[in-house]
């Protein structure tokens, strides 16, 4: 296993300095035949029975997690769950009481509205939310990555690319923090050779 990494150099404008950072490059894709194939294999199952599986795990787990259930998929505990974001603001909530005051137009309600009044709990509602959903993954999954990662240093015709980092093919170079820390101290060689997937 190894990630292949570019270098590369830009002008962070925040604090005015030059900085170097890695970019993952050449990343492969598994798709979802090969999964179930790699999945089966060595298995007592077949590659139609993990398909079913996984279809199910589509269909039902948004399901769950509607019903504000937190659904472990695997042993170690690779666990998807609900989450809520949304927040309003003493100067937010301010700008929705002009704008509505504004808009009243009975002068004698409009004189009701208190734009200075203090933020409350119920200032925020349900429309101001949005749900998404959560993926923790099990820490011995980064234990493993973390123990069979690689990295091959790939050349690069131009070390710089401007003032702003410039997309790649394979992600960014910041880590989702899903699990622990999935950094690590492994190196590998600097040659250009990718791994295949199996």
């Amino acid at each position: 296993m190894a990630l292949n990494i570019q270098f590369i150099k830009y002008l962070n404008k925040l604090i005015n300095e030059e900085v170097v950072i890695p970019r993952l490059v050449g990343q492969q894709t598994l798709d979802y035949n090969k999964l179930c194939d790699y999945l089966a294999d060595g298995s007592t199952v077949t590659a139609t029975d993990v398909s079913a599986v996984m279809k199910q795990i589509e269909k039902k787990i948004p399901f769950l997690l509607a019903l504000n259930t937190k659904v472990v998929c695997s042993p170690e505990g690779l666990t998807f769950r609900p989450s809520v974001s949304g927040s309003i603001t003493q100067s937010q909530l301010k700008a929705k009481l002009e704008a509505r005051k504004a808009a009243e137009q009975d002068a004698e309600k409009a004189a009701k509205i208190d734009v200075n009044r203090k933020l409350a709990l119920s200032d925020l509602t349900v429309n101001d939310l949005t749900a998404s959903i959560a993926i923790d993954l099990p820490k011995k999954w980064m234990e493993r990555f973390d123990a069979d990662v690689e990295y091959k240093r790939m050349a690069t015709e131009s070390a710089d690319t401007g003032t702003t980092p410039s997309g790649d093919d394979g992600g960014s170079s910041d880590d989702s923090g899903n699990g622990g820390n999935s950094s690590t101290s492994n190196t590998g060689g600097d040659d250009n050779t990718g791994d295949q997937l199996p």
